[in-house]
């Protein structure tokens, strides 16, 4: 039986990865804030063990866990929207959150670390973007981020493990953030209310969750270099063509 950790495990991209996880039969563990709003999310997942542990207490983990893992998928993070994204100590909690995370799936004898990063670490970008982008973040979330890939990567080459950091870019789907662009066009136009817009001429990629779930799944699946991997469509068109 293979199995997987995840915390942010109520999160719309952890549901989905679990989803993913058990259509490929994982033992899955799933970490969640204790009384979270979203544990309900998890409730038609009778075969997941679900642990309710505040991030900050992540470390306590190896003393409850009654198994060996093979994958971490460390998707938990505070404060990713505004105004939280420039509360630097929030933010800077988060990195401590995930350097204790790295420590505890080494515990736990996990081979693979896969860390969520964020487009928001390239900070302003114009044009084609790849791995090897310059990454000048303009926000906490980005710096702090950042910071977590460079620390964990350092971390995971010491300890002997493979360490993947997906930056994610703009996910859409089930159990989105209810204020995104994609989510208040759905529910306005459902209401045949007006949306009010910019010329929405910047261009952006968007990918739908499952993608992302499945792409997380196949990098902690098949052996690939540590680093840094883009999570994207790959297709990038203006604003107005995905309101359209």
């Amino acid at each position: 039986m293979k199995r997987a950790i995840v915390t942010g495990a109520t999160s719309f991209i952890g549901i989905s990865l679990i989803k993913q996880l058990i259509k490929n039969e994982y033992d899955v563990l799933a970490v969640v804030r204790p009384h979270s709003k979203n544990l309900h999310r998890l409730s038609k997942y009778k075969t997941i063990q679900v642990i309710e542990l505040n991030i900050d207490d992540i470390n306590m983990l190896p003393t409850i866990a009654k198994e060996k893992y093979d994958i971490f998928f460390h998707l938990a993070w505070e404060g990713t929207r505004a105004p939280y994204r420039d509360n630097e100590k929030l933010q800077i909690k988060n990195y401590f959150s995930a350097i204790n995370a790295i420590h505890v799936a080494n515990q736990l004898n996990c081979n693979i670390f896969i860390g969520s990063g964020s487009q928001a670490e390239y900070g302003q970008f114009c044009g084609e973007i790849d791995e090897s982008y310059r990454t000048i973040p303009i926000t906490e979330y980005g710096k702090a981020k950042l910071k977590t890939y460079h620390e964990c990567q350092h971390l995971a080459e010491n300890l002997g493990m493979q360490f993947v950091w997906a930056r994610i870019f703009s996910v859409y789907g089930e159990y989105d953030y209810t204020s995104s662009l994609i989510m208040t066009c759905i529910e306005k136009m459902l209401k045949n209310e007006d949306v009010p817009l910019s010329q929405c001429i910047q261009s952006w990629d968007y990918i739908y969750v499952d993608d992302v779930a499945e792409a997380l799944l196949k990098l902690g699946e098949f052996y690939c270099s540590s680093g840094v991997y883009n999570i994207a469509s790959g297709l990038s068109k203006p604003l107005k063509e995905f309101v359209d």
